[in-house]
């Protein structure tokens, strides 16, 4: 086997956990600084009193209105996950394109990327009906050409480096 192939297996490794690491970050500081509504919940417990039709229909009329206001809370909600998301994953976006240009290495980079574009897709996915067509047609733009210009960056770099593997060393 080649050396260096295990090094290159070790650094998948850690970037992958590196992505799972940042990942549940992401979440979990989502959680604590954005809590979600709270779930309405139906109270199942038998009155005391005997069977009354009009108490039946007004604890279903309540839970309807819980429901409503629930349904309105969680559209509120995906608007402000959508957008901390998004920032938070475009950060983190952007300090793997750092990392891996500044030589931190591929496994860091790699791993800070994936975990940046796992928090734009979790905004776009939870907060999709909260955010606007508009707001996330203007974010889907900024997150591609960041996208596009590491990509460029990323591939130059492989560019210089494949050429100076072709040259030949001067001692």
């Amino acid at each position: 086997m080649n050396p260096m192939r295990k090094f290159a297996i070790v650094n998948f490794f850690i970037g992958a956990t590196i992505a799972a690491v940042l990942a549940v970050l992401i979440i979990l500081g989502l959680k604590i600084f954005i809590p979600p509504p709270e779930r309405p919940t139906y109270d199942y417990s038998i009155p005391s009193i005997p069977y009354d039709e009009n108490t039946y229909t007004q604890r279903q009329n309540d839970l309807k209105d819980a429901q409503k206001q629930y349904d309105e809370d969680m559209k509120t909600y995906g608007g402000k996950i959508f957008i901390a998301s998004n920032v938070v994953g475009i950060v983190i976006l952007l300090l793997g394109i750092i990392a891996f240009i500044s030589g931190l290495g591929t496994s860091i980079g790699a791993g800070t990327i994936f975990a940046g574009a796992y928090g734009i897709g979790y905004g776009y996915f939870w907060g999709w009906d909260g955010a606007d067509d508009v707001l996330k047609f203007g974010v889907g733009i900024v997150i591609t050409l960041i996208v596009m210009a590491g990509a460029v960056v990323i591939n130059r770099m492989a560019v210089k480096v494949a050429a100076e593997l072709q040259a030949p060393v001067n001692h």
